[in-house]
């Protein structure tokens, strides 16, 4: 399958004028996509309810009793509280305007510190007095605050993408930026962080480990002398003296002495993270193993032993607890796992022990929506365990086990999903029930690859693009046979575009067709300029072809993505804000078109493309377009994170303002349209004593807003209104006389417009019986400046409607000069 200015409410509006005239019931039109009606958006439900997604706990006290204090990821995040030895779920508080933590810290006065993901990087305060929580910082600029500690009651917060450490007084309330721990790439992280007196180290993605010291500003790479690469994930203090050190690729472990300044002579083999406990017990650290075995070195011996203790996870916080219990006799390690269950080992017993689940789960976000061979929908998440399948017919919704699945596609009659972050491809097998395994691993792409961008299927192989990882450059063309001979079905071809990310692949007639991105992994300075299109021989298994786009007013695209042949046997692609179609044979552009002004780029700018029922779909930067490939007419229906077309051909998607709920918008082909009567819809009917015919105005008039009939600017006849508006606290509005419409009639609104300067705007408003307001759909336009354009709004009349009015108006915090013509309204009607 192939997936793919301004929308308020559930407002459709046409970015492309749609010619329409006549009187009576009028025939369809030459347009497909004037003969397409989009309903207005179904809220379905919350698909992704069925994992709890917990990356961080810490141990505190509330009323003289151990708690287990950890974040669910959703939206909003949720800071649970659990009672540990009555394993009972004490509160749940909402941690608004945040979606995940990867770090709590509790102070020694049992106060909670929670660094926050989502809506930016947010330090909060939960105090166990109060049991209420708030926000305490922001850091400006910076989206994840990955780390946390704390040293001589302050707090310490390590963040991306700027790769900064700030300082938090609790008492003073003061923020202090201590600046970028490497300062050598536009994105950087802090993953991991300790602080020993004046002294800052930061674990980094880039191999380093940065030592600041506060009092004299001097920082230097303590790591140099390891030699190895990737993310430190953990970087813990231990006793205020030692750093405990694990590398993500290779699972090391290392060990600082703070003191002599040098690394302790041994390297740690299979250490699995997130967490060592702070403080040492009789000399020993302990750590788990990627073995899910417990074992501890001696600080003084460097003797490395097995406890004994088994537990299938890291450390997700470890804190050292004493329970005073005949079951629980003397010390344990408590850690809370990612699925809500709090784990206890005990040194004395040599078990681990489990609590149910007892974190609340919440709505995860959907990442990614796919239709699959058998009509059903695939959601997965975002960092999270499950994934789900929803049957449009039977309204039906089934989880099934699934990371964090970057993409999707079918390949025959099953799924095949590509799973960041290790870079996993996986099979579902949809004639199954789903099982631990189904879906079942088939392969890791391995060659520095770990984010699958896209996935398409030619003659029994499957073709899949993917992005290195982190502070990385140059991505792969992996090929998958499962009838390969032997145990290896797939080859990985890196750099097929030297140092490009490949984003996109579309195959036929034994060509695969695809498209890069300049950017890498994150961290990775691109050293490109421009993205490219390539042809790669299959049965050759090399690139035949590559070239740059030229399209006037395109340049040097960062990135192209993605390629769909369409029915007309076209290659059409997207980049930044234009959609185009080319010639595969010599991929020459036949046809293209800009359909925005500016967009946001985000780091690797995928634009989705899915065709359906004749018409091409697009995702530009979360606006939804609908495009009619014969025309390049376009409109906007929706702002979104992620969609699929659904074999009936409607729209399921991810709303950008709730990527937790699962969207529907139906689509209709209008087999018929009824002009509806608007009074002097041309403004050529000359005016009486400052009155419009037809039109009233619903404010005031003085020298900053008015309104006039005027002959400047007319986009048929000689005149149009004109609507001026210099007040920010003023608002100039003329509404047309009521116009008679039936509960559930579905009524098209339009106008010409010219925007001289501002934000103008647009309305349908519907009445009941008594004249009483039933519902409004507004539209404000400040894109297109200085000419003529149409807009349109969709909308279905309230069930209790009896009249319509179209409203040209500015509001009340914006100014405009703007003229308005040919105002008409017209009834659809649907199949």
């Amino acid at each position: 399958m192939k997936k793919g200015l301004i929308v308020c409410l559930s407002v459709l509006l046409w970015i492309m004028p749609v010619v329409l005239g006549g009187e009576g019931v009028k025939a369809e039109t030459d347009s497909k996509l004037s003969r397409t009606y989009f309903s207005e958006p179904e809220q379905l439900f919350t698909p992704l309810t069925d994992a709890i997604s917990i990356f961080n706990g810490a141990v505190g006290k509330e009323d003289g009793r151990h708690v287990m204090y950890t974040t669910v990821k959703g939206l909003p995040a949720q800071l649970n509280v659990i009672d540990i030895e009555s394993k009972k779920l004490l509160r749940v508080i909402s941690l608004e305007n945040s979606e995940n933590s990867w770090a709590h810290e509790v102070m020694p006065n049992g106060d909670l510190y929670i660094a926050t993901e989502g809506g930016g990087a947010k330090l909060w305060k939960y105090s166990p007095a109060t049991k209420t929580a708030s926000v305490v910082a922001v850091f400006s600029g910076q989206s994840f605050p990955f780390s946390i500690t704390s040293e001589d009651g302050k707090i310490y917060v390590g963040t991306y993408p700027s790769g900064k450490v700030y300082e938090y007084n609790p008492d003073t309330n003061k923020v202090t930026d201590l600046g970028r721990m490497i300062g050598e790439s536009s994105q950087e992280y802090i993953r991991s962080l300790a602080v020993i007196q004046d002294d800052v180290y930061s674990g980094t993605g880039h191999g380093k480990i940065i030592h600041y010291n506060k009092a004299t500003g001097e920082k230097e790479d303590i790591a140099e002398s390891i030699g190895e690469s990737g993310h430190i994930y953990d970087l813990e203090k231990v006793d205020s003296r030692y750093l405990f050190a694990r590398y993500e690729l290779s699972s090391n472990g290392y060990i600082y002495n703070t003191q002599t300044k040098k690394w302790l002579d041994v390297v740690i083999p299979k250490v699995r993270g997130l967490h060592v406990e702070e403080e040492s017990l009789d000399g020993k650290i302990y750590y788990m193993t990627t073995e899910n075995k417990l074992n501890t070195i001696d600080l003084t011996t460097l003797e490395i032993e097995d406890t004994g203790i088994t537990y299938e996870s890291g450390f997700r916080g470890a804190d050292w607890v004493e329970f005073n219990s005949p079951d629980l006799p003397g010390k344990s390690l408590v850690t809370i796992n990612f699925s809500g269950y709090v784990s206890i080992l005990n040194l004395e017993t040599k078990k681990t022990v489990k609590t149910p689940v007892l974190a609340q789960g919440t709505a995860n976000v959907i990442n990614k929506i796919e239709t699959g061979p058998e009509g059903s929908l695939y959601m997965s998440g975002i960092q999270t365990g499950k994934g789900a399948i929803y049957d449009p017919e039977t309204k039906t919704k089934t989880a099934f086990n699934m990371g964090q699945g970057d993409s999707m596609a079918a390949f025959g009659n099953k799924m095949l999903f590509g799973v960041y972050p290790d870079g996993d491809i996986r099979e579902y097998d949809p004639a199954l029930e789903p099982s631990t395994t189904n879906p079942k691993k088939l392969f890791t792409l391995g060659e520095g690859q770990n984010r699958i961008s896209h996935i398409t299927a030619g003659d029994g192989k499957a073709y899949i693009g993917s992005i290195p990882f982190y502070g990385e450059l140059g991505g792969a063309l992996t090929v998958y046979d499962p009838e390969a001979e032997g145990s290896i079905k797939h080859k990985v071809f890196r750099n097929v575009v030297q140092d490009q990310s490949i984003i996109s692949l579309d195959y036929k007639d034994g060509k695969v067709y695809g498209s890069t991105s300049i950017n890498g992994g994150l961290g990775a300075d691109p050293t490109a300029e421009e993205a490219k299109i390539f042809v790669w021989d299959a049965n050759a298994e090399e690139k035949v072809k590559e070239v740059t786009l030229s399209i006037e007013g395109l340049e040097k695209p960062p990135a192209i993505g993605e390629l769909s042949f369409g029915p007309d046997g076209l290659l059409w692609g997207a980049a930044v804000n234009t959609i185009f179609a080319m010639n595969p044979d010599t991929l020459e552009v036949v046809k293209s078109k800009k359909l925005y002004d500016s967009l946001p780029l985000s780091a690797w700018h995928d634009i989705e493309l899915e065709w359906s029922n004749g018409l091409l779909y697009a995702d530009f930067s979360g606006n939804l377009t609908a495009i009619d490939p014969q025309t390049l007419e376009s409109r906007q229906i929706e702002s979104i994170y992620n969609f699929s077309i659904s074999p009936a051909g409607d729209i399921y998607y991810a709303a950008r303002s709730n990527r937790t709920m699962l969207y529907k918008i139906k689509v209709n082909d209008i087999t018929g349209i009824v002009d509806l009567p608007v009074q002097n819809h041309h403004f050529e009917r000359p005016v009486k004593e400052d009155v419009i015919p037809g039109w009233t105005s619903m404010f005031g008039t003085d020298e900053q807003v008015s309104y006039t009939i005027s002959g400047e600017q007319h986009s048929q006849g000689r005149q149009s209104l004109k609507l001026t508006d210099s007040a920010r606290n003023k608002s100039a509005a003329l509404m047309s006389q009521p116009i008679e419409v039936t509960g559930e009639d579905i009524i098209r609104a339009s106008a010409n417009l010219f925007i001289q300067d501002g934000t103008a705007s647009f309305m349908i408003r519907f009445y009941d019986a008594s004249g009483k307001e039933a519902n409004s759909l507004p539209v404000h336009i400040q894109t297109g400046y200085g000419k003529w354009q149409n807009i349109e709004l969709t909308a279905k009349a309230p069930s209790n409607a009896k009249t319509a009015r179209l409203i040209a108006y500015t509001t009340s915090y914006s100014m405009s000069t703007a003229y308005y013509d040919e105002i008409r309204a017209q009834k659809l009607i649907i199949e």
